[in-house]
C-alpha cells in the first residue's frame, strides 16, 4: 500500500512538472520569406498573413518574416523551404510549378478569360487537387492568391502583333510552359533568374522580359525598357506554401491558424488594385503603353501548343478550366 502510495505521489509530482514546462513553454517561431520589391502583391500577402497569423495564434506562435534577397532567386527560397530552412514562403506560381508540375497549368497562355475567372479555379476543386501534389515535394499549399497578369516589355520596338517578337531576346521564368510559349511567339528564349534580369536588360545580354505591371514598376525596369504591351498573356498565381515536416509537426489549432492565415493573405492580393497607379506611374518616366495589340495573332501562334498541353495536364482538366464561371 505505501509503494502504491508513493507511486502516485511521484507520478502526480511528474505531471505536475509537465504541465509547468507546457504552460511555460517558449512559442514556435515561424519563418516567412518573400523576394520582391515593396508594394508588390508578394510582400503585401507576406505582410497580411503576419499579422493574421499573430491575431489566430497568439503568444503560441511568433511569425519572423524577411524579403529573401539573403536567399537570392525566388527559386532559391522554395529550395529552402523544401529543406526545411525556411518554414513559409510566399512565391510566384511560376517558380513553385517548376517544382509541382500540376500548378503549372496556371502557366498556359491566353487560359484565364479574367482575374475573376482565375481566382474561381485558385479556389475551386482543381486548386485542391493540385495542392495535393505538393506533399511529395515535401510542401503543403496553404493558398493561393494573385501577382496579376503578365505582360511584356522591350527596348527596341512597340509590340503590337506577333511579329514584333519575333527576334527579341526575352528573359523568362526557368519553367518548361513559359520557355515553350516564348519560342512559338518567335522569341528568342532566355531562361534567367529574376535577381539576374535588371542587369542583363541594362547591358544588352536581353531585350525584353515579362512580368505583371507592379513587378515592372517595383523593379524599376522602366528605366531599361522603353515599351510595355498589355498582352496578358499568362496569368501568374502567388503560392502560399509550408515545409510539410514543420506543418505536421504543429498542432492542430496552429495548423488551422497557419492555414486560415494565409487565405486571408490570398484574398487581399486577389482585391488589390496596383496596376492603374503603377502604369500611371510608368508612363510618368517615359515609358510607352501599348493597351491594343492583335491578341489573335498571339492566340494563333500558341495554339500548335494545345495537344501538348492537353498530354501534359489533361483534356478534361483544360475543359473543366475554361468551362469555370
Amino acid at each position: 500500500m505505501r509503494r502504491q502510495l508513493l507511486e502516485f505521489c511521484f507520478l502526480a509530482l511528474v505531471g505536475t512538472l509537465l504541465g509547468s514546462q507546457a504552460a511555460t513553454a517558449s512559442p514556435r517561431m515561424v519563418s516567412l520569406v518573400y523576394n520582391s520589391q515593396i508594394q508588390n502583391p508578394q510582400q503585401v500577402g507576406s505582410d497580411e498573413f503576419r499579422v493574421k497569423l499573430q491575431a489566430l495564434a497568439g503568444k503560441r506562435l511568433i511569425i519572423d518574416e524577411r524579403a529573401g534577397n539573403a536567399f537570392g532567386s525566388e527559386a532559391a527560397v522554395l529550395a529552402a523551404t523544401r529543406s526545411g530552412a525556411v518554414d513559409v514562403a510566399v512565391v510566384s506560381g511560376g517558380i513553385a510549378s517548376a517544382v509541382v508540375p500540376e500548378l503549372g497549368v496556371f502557366d498556359i497562355p491566353f487560359l484565364f478569360r479574367d482575374t475573376a475567372h482565375a481566382k474561381a479555379v485558385a479556389q475551386g476543386p482543381v486548386a485542391a487537387a493540385i495542392g495535393a501534389k505538393f506533399a511529395d515535394k515535401g510542401l503543403v499549399l496553404l493558398a493561393l492568391g494573385k501577382q496579376g497578369f503578365r505582360n511584356l516589355t522591350n527596348s527596341k520596338r512597340p509590340v503590337r502583333t506577333v511579329d514584333d517578337v519575333k527576334g527579341l531576346r526575352i528573359r523568362v521564368i526557368p519553367n518548361p510552359v513559359y520557355q515553350m510559349t516564348f519560342k512559338a511567339l518567335g522569341a528568342d528564349v532566355m531562361p534567367m533568374d529574376f535577381p539576374l534580369v535588371y542587369a542583363a536588360l541594362k547591358d544588352g545580354r536581353l531585350d525584353g522580359q515579362e512580368n505583371p505591371v507592379a513587378t515592372i514598376a517595383a523593379n524599376r525596369f522602366d528605366e531599361v525598357q522603353k515599351y510595355l504591351t498589355l498582352t496578358g498573356h499568362f496569368f501568374a498565381p502567388i503560392a502560399f506554401v509550408a515545409n510539410r515536416a514543420m506543418f505536421d509537426h504543429l498542432d492542430a489549432a496552429d495548423r488551422d491558424a497557419l492555414v486560415a492565415a494565409a487565405k486571408a493573405a490570398a484574398e487581399v492580393t486577389w482585391q488589390a488594385q496596383l496596376d492603374a497607379q503603377k502604369l500611371d506611374e510608368l508612363r510618368k518616366t517615359g515609358m510607352e503603353v501599348i493597351e491594343t495589340f492583335d491578341r489573335k495573332t498571339f492566340v494563333d501562334a500558341v495554339r500548335p501548343l494545345d495537344a501538348d498541353f492537353e498530354k501534359r495536364f489533361g483534356k478534361e482538366l483544360l475543359a473543366t478550366i475554361r468551362s469555370t464561371p
